[in-house]
Formats: C-alpha cells, sequence, structure tokens
C-alpha cells in the first residue's frame, strides 16, 4: 500500500470459491479509502449491466459521460467475480475498453475471478489475456473457509 500513489499497481487474484479473494479485494478497498483514494468496487455483473444500462439508453444528461470518467479516474476500479456475468461481445469489448483506458492513464486495477487464466482466454480474448499478463498475478488455494465453518460448529 506504500507505494499505491505510483499508480499502475494491478492484481488479478484467481482460485476456487471461498477462498478469500473478495474478502482481500474488501480489505484493499477499505485501507485506500481510508487514506482518501478514490475506490470503485464493482462485481462484474454490476458492472456490465451498468455499462450496458447506459450504453444503449438515451444519453440526455451525459451519464455516459460521467459514468466513463468515473470508470476511468478512480484511484483504483475493483472488479469482483469476472466470469460471473454473461459473457457478450459486449462485455469482452467492455472489458478491455476498461483494463486498456486505465492502463493509458496509469490508474490501478484488481480483478478477482474463479476463472484461471486459460479460462480467461477462452471467455474473453487473447488481448485482455495478454493485458492482464501485466498484472501481479495471486492464484488462491485451499478449502472453501464458508465450507469449513459450517462444519466447525
Amino acid at each position: 500500500m506504500e507505494n499505491f500513489a505510483d499508480g499502475g499497481q494491478n492484481l488479478l487474484l484467481y482460485g476456487a470459491t471461498g477462498l478469500g479473494k473478495t474478502f482481500l479485494c474488501s480489505c484493499i478497498a477499505k485501507e485506500l479509502l481510508d487514506q482518501g483514494y478514490v475506490v470503485l468496487y464493482l462485481t462484474a455483473g454490476q458492472l456490465f449491466r451498468k455499462l450496458e444500462e447506459i450504453r444503449f439508453s438515451k444519453d440526455e444528461d451525459g451519464e455516459k459521460e460521467e459514468w466513463d470518467k468515473e470508470l476511468l479516474e478512480a484511484d483504483l476500479l475493483i472488479i469482483d467475480d469476472l466470469g460471473t456475468e454473461f459473457a457478450t461481445l459486449f462485455t469482452a469489448s467492455e472489458l478491455f475498453r476498461l483494463i486498456n483506458d486505465r492502463k493509458l492513464k496509469n490508474k490501478s486495477v484488481i480483478i478477482s475471478t474463479n476463472l484461471n487464466p486459460e479460462d480467461i482466454t477462452n471467455q474473453y480474448s487473447d488481448r485482455i489475456t495478454s493485458r492482464l499478463r501485466e498484472y501481479k498475478v495471486l492464484k488462491f488455494f485451499g478449502d472453501d473457509i464458508r465450507v469449513v465453518k459450517k462444519f466447525r460448529k
């Protein structure tokens, strides 16, 4: 966190369900918010639903430009549960645009997913996977903490 101000620090967190990826994203978001940074935290489903709403509706009040500005200017964009959204050419295109535009602006992104890198390539594209290879990749492994907690009781 000490070097966050330098910008462009990107993480890809992947692994099975229940290993703490979302929890880690939440902890990072809280720490940066406490330091005064602007953090946008969205599930992939929320992100792409909102983008679709805005792209395909009449934009009489400039909401599209404002939303794009927020997505591109926030100090950190967290996309949680990538791969759970309904994958289309639109979602792949928007994901590439966000990743690429934030890279050009030296803005940080954290993506959590249950997909492994090969699955990401299959679901999205080589262009997206190529950009994600520049991210620091952390693989989570172990037992689903929800299951462990349930059986400890």
